[in-house]
């Protein structure tokens, strides 16, 4: 990086991502037109497959090397609406990812994919935004620059999920700052806690009187390490040329911060599922994205997300097999 704010060269690297491959595009394209029966052969996966091969950048795009990556933080905030031990919650989470029952780990296994979880300070949380920003300049380009290390796994796709503790109340305060609206609009939910996570958020936007400011200030005041490294998982994926799965409200506010930058920056991504969280549909209409799948999974952690890559693997061996 330059001398200049680190903030800026990531804003560099979002304005100066490359243009997907047209030419890998249109040869797929063609395989399906020259298929002699009924069209369309894969349906609606047909559309999907000519996006991995213009960002594979491959004439006959293929999953064989997929990523299932999920970020895990801990965020102040909860202290506010969670009972007890905040870290201990936070390595609980983690646990039950790494060692315990997780349908994604079997997900994962069955489709021969690497499954990884990014801690990101886990033990430590970051401030209540409530109270201060979360993240100094420094530190959140830090944990930007930490997510990009996902591209060195060699992936030739990722699934992106979350695991963080208080994260959704910390996306729902971002999405706000980005898109207005009214704090329950994107922070309302189905239980007990629901009140106060709603004016955690309202209380945040009104403390910092942040109008107008750029998407990488909202995330350097309202989000985390784990939303921060999101950020960076999604620009390096595509200075790499790695198409990326979204999964989640979480999830999908990092690709939110990057699209509100540049909007072309997040056509390697797709929404692999909607889930039920809170306002996830209303944020995938705002940075234009539709989920290919609606499996009404609850969590964002990156099982709606696998299960479509698991689908479009499937289309890639069937796709292989009409080029034959």
């Amino acid at each position: 990086m330059t001398n200049s704010s680190p903030l800026t060269d990531i804003k560099k690297l979002i304005d100066s991502a490359p243009a997907g491959d047209g030419d890998s595009a249109d040869a797929v394209t063609g395989i399906f037109e020259e298929f002699p029966g009924p069209q369309p052969v894969l349906g609606s996966l047909q559309d999907q497959m000519v996006w991995l091969a213009r960002w594979q950048k491959r004439h006959l795009p293929h999953i064989s090397r997929p990523l299932i990556a999920v970020f895990a933080g801990t965020h102040g905030v909860a202290e506010t609406f969670m009972d007890g031990d905040l870290k201990k919650i936070a390595r609980q989470r983690v646990a039950g990812l790494t060692k315990h029952k997780a349908a994604i780990r079997g997900i994962a296994g069955q489709m021969n994919a690497a499954y990884k979880v990014y801690e990101m300070g886990v033990e430590h949380p970051v401030p209540n935004f409530q109270l201060s920003p979360t993240l100094s300049e420094a530190e959140c380009a830090g944990a930007i620059a930490f997510g990009m290390e996902v591209v060195a796994e060699g992936a030739d796709i990722i699934a992106l999920g979350s695991a963080g503790t208080g994260s959704a109340t910390a996306a729902a305060a971002i999405a706000l700052g980005l898109y207005g609206g009214t704090a329950d609009y994107w922070a309302g939910a189905h239980d007990h806690s629901a009140d106060v996570r709603i004016k955690a958020v309202r209380d945040a936007l009104s403390v910092h009187e942040l109008s107008g400011a750029d998407a990488l200030t909202y995330l350097r005041y309202f989000g985390g390490r784990d939303i921060a490294g999101l950020v960076g998982a999604i620009v390096a994926a595509r200075h790499q040329s790695i198409p990326i799965i979204l999964d989640g409200f979480v999830v999908c506010i990092a690709a939110a911060i990057v699209h509100s930058i540049n909007p072309s920056a997040i056509e390697h991504c797709r929404a692999g599922s909607l889930t039920s969280e809170p306002a996830h549909e209303a944020l995938l209409d705002r940075i234009g994205l539709q989920p290919i799948n609606n499996f009404g999974v609850s969590l964002g952690d990156g099982t709606g997300a696998a299960l479509t890559l698991q689908l479009l693997q499937s289309a890639a061996s069937g796709l292989k097999t009409l080029k034959a």
